[in-house]
C-alpha cells in the first residue's frame, strides 16, 4: 500500500513537473517537484529509499522528456547519493541542512543533465547560462524544500495510520 501511494504521488509530481511547474518560473528557473520529493523521501525514510525513488522519479522524467532514457535518473541518483553521505553523518539535522541538501542535489542534477546532453549531442546551454540557471534552481528548490519535507512527513504519517492488512 505504501509503495503504491508513493508511486502515485511520484507520478503526480512528474506530471506536474512537466505541465504546470514551468509556469512558476522565477529568474529562469522553476521548481523540480520530483527532485524535491526524492530529497524529502531521502531525509524521511533514508538513503536506500531515496535512491529507489530517485531512480523511479528519474525514469518518469525521462519518459516525459525528449531524448534518451536515463539522464534524469542518473542525475537524481547522483544527487541523492551525494546527500546520503551527509544525512548519514548528521546527528541533529535541521531545516537549514534540508534546504542546503536540496540546493546541492539541484546543482549535481543540473550539472549531470548538461553533461549528458552534451555527450549525446542534445542541445545544451553554454556553461555560463547553465551555471546561472542551476544557481537559480538551487535557490528555488532550497526555499521550497522545508515545505516538501513537511508534506512527505505528513503523508508518511497518514499512510501509517491508514487501514492495516489483517
Amino acid at each position: 500500500m505504501r509503495r503504491a501511494v508513493g508511486a502515485m504521488l511520484l507520478v503526480a509530481a512528474a506530471l506536474a513537473q512537466v505541465t504546470w511547474a514551468p509556469r512558476l518560473e522565477v529568474g529562469g528557473a522553476f521548481p523540480n517537484l520530483v527532485l524535491l520529493a526524492v530529497v524529502a523521501v531521502t531525509w524521511t525514510l533514508g538513503a536506500r529509499s531515496g535512491l529507489v525513488w530517485a531512480c523511479v522519479g528519474g525514469v518518469l522524467l525521462d519518459l516525459t522528456a525528449p531524448g534518451p532514457i536515463g539522464p534524469h535518473a542518473l542525475a537524481l541518483l547522483a544527487g541523492v547519493y551525494v546527500i546520503s553521505f551527509w544525512i548519514r553523518n548528521l546527528e541533529h539535522p535541521n531545516a537549514l541542512h534540508v534546504a542546503l541538501s536540496a540546493a546541492l542535489t539541484t546543482a549535481v542534477y543540473s550539472a549531470l543533465l548538461v553533461l549528458t546532453d552534451n555527450l549525446v549531442g542534445m542541445p545544451a546551454p553554454t556553461f555560463g547560462v547553465a551555471a546561472q540557471l542551476a544557481f537559480a534552481a538551487a535557490v528555488y528548490n532550497a526555499l521550497l524544500m522545508p515545505i516538501a519535507i513537511e508534506l512527505v512527513r505528513r503523508l508518511q504519517t497518514l499512510v501509517r495510520l491508514g487501514p492495516q492488512p489483517t
